[in-house]
């Protein structure tokens, strides 16, 4: 069974109360590459496609739920992975 952490617990209190999730990439001195996404897989995916910019150079992108009234929690990979191995 997977273990969630009570920090994994509140990123996922994050998540059902997100008004929506980016994915954001830094390029370089003050230049990100942000994609607003209404969903945490669709973030997931947004953050694939802009890890393939040549401008990325090798960096990661971070996801982040976004609450309604605009503070941001960062989703980890590995709580993104222990979330979607879990059998619905």
């Amino acid at each position: 069974m997977t273990q969630f952490s009570d920090i994994d617990m509140l990123a996922v209190e994050a998540i059902r109360k997100a008004d929506h999730f980016t994915a954001s990439l830094f390029l370089g001195r003050g230049q990100y590459r942000i994609e607003k996404r209404p969903t945490v897989l669709a973030a997931v995916q947004a953050a694939r496609e802009i890890e393939q910019d040549p401008a990325a150079h090798n960096r990661r992108a971070l996801v982040y739920a976004i609450a309604p009234d605009g503070p941001a929690t960062l989703l980890t990979a590995g709580l993104i992975s222990r979330l979607l191995s879990l059998k619905s």
